[in-house]
């Protein structure tokens, strides 16, 4: 097969085609760095964090599509994945729809032999990159931009009001209710938290973003939870996700939620940058950042293609059943002369 799961034979491939990769997910590339070769060859050490794949594509005979690769996170617990990277990009040299294509299609198919069903790709909201992945059977349930905050000593001073605490074990179930409060429903769909069939947590219960350490604070309303702040920490920066409704005129509960996460962060040592996702349904938020320093840093879309799997079970036999001949006896052929 031209593509195929990363062998220690493909380093030199996927070193040289490093440099002209396009990386998804941009936020773990912003806060936890790591190399392409570096996260192919994980799957082969036993003391290393394995829960991505690479697959390979060489293919000699093809003008358009010869040599590629890309790189998939699975997500644990869940039947999903999240694509990290494509290379050759499609402006590089020998960079082509059609490697992606391929790419994209057959590692899909290997994908759901492991039974994942849902692929995720987050991506720079350009029209030739969303065409390719519409193209590839993705459909995009949401837009969003991310903002950064490089100097913290511009963040304005915490509000007064309600403190929030470290969460707890007994929250899931109101942050799954807070969560689905807040989230349009296409969206919930797409990231798999309501509709038919069995659902996994809710994203605000998950942290895809490799290995790094997470912090989660809840603000308690008076019928439940109000908003949820989580920080996940990185070498290079920070990740702040906020939870809660940004569409409220009262912006209070979002500027206690800001306040106390940058308050941790500025407490931390080796703090970094601190970025922050806006969908296009959280335009609420936008404003408050704005007042503590942060910037628009790029535009994104978050993109879902659903692979469907085959059910095995056994066939119905509609043929009428056969009476069952009786074994002939074997007898005496005698020959008589006329």
């Amino acid at each position: 097969m031209p593509i195929r799961p990363f062998a220690p034979g493909d380093s030199l491939l996927v070193q040289r085609l490093s440099r002209y990769a396009t990386r998804f997910h941009i936020g773990r590339f912003l806060i936890q760095p790591s190399s392409p070769l570096q996260a192919a060859f994980s799957a082969y050490l036993p003391w290393a964090f394995k829960s991505g794949i690479t697959y390979v594509l060489r293919q000699e005979e093809h003008g358009l599509a010869r040599a590629g690769f890309a790189q998939w996170q699975l997500h644990p617990g869940r039947a999903e994945a999240d694509l990290m990277l494509l290379s050759p990009a499609l402006d590089a040299p020998n960079g082509h729809p059609a490697i992606w294509h391929k790419l994209l299609a057959e590692s899909a198919l290997s994908l759901a032999d492991q039974q994942i069903r849902r692929l995720y790709s987050e991506l720079s909201d350009q029209p030739l990159l969303v065409n390719t992945f519409l193209q590839a059977g993705f459909h995009l349930y949401a837009r969003e931009t991310i903002w950064r905050l490089n100097d913290l000593s511009l963040a304005i001073a915490r509000p007064t009001g309600p403190a929030l605490r470290p969460q707890a074990a007994q929250d899931q179930w109101a942050l799954e209710q807070l969560y689905a409060r807040i989230t349009p429903l296409p969206v919930r769909q797409a990231e798999a938290a309501e509709g038919e069939g069995e659902h996994p947590p809710a994203p605000i219960l998950t942290n895809h973003y490799l290995n790094r350490p997470l912090s989660s604070f809840v603000l308690d309303g008076a019928d439940g939870i109000d908003g949820c702040a989580q920080i996940i920490w990185g070498t290079l920066g920070v990740w702040l996700r906020l939870w809660v409704d940004s569409n409220n005129p009262d912006t209070g509960q979002v500027r206690r939620l800001l306040g106390h996460g940058l308050g941790q962060v500025i407490a931390a040592p080796n703090r970094g940058p601190v970025y922050i996702a806006v969908r296009d349904y959280q335009s609420g938020l936008s404003p408050v950042l704005e007042e503590y320093g942060f910037a628009p840093f790029t535009d994104r879309v978050r993109m879902v293609r659903s692979i469907w799997q085959w059910a095995k079970k056994p066939a119905e036999n509609r043929l009428p059943t056969l009476e069952a001949v009786r074994e002939a006896v074997p007898g005496s052929l005698l020959l008589r002369n006329c």
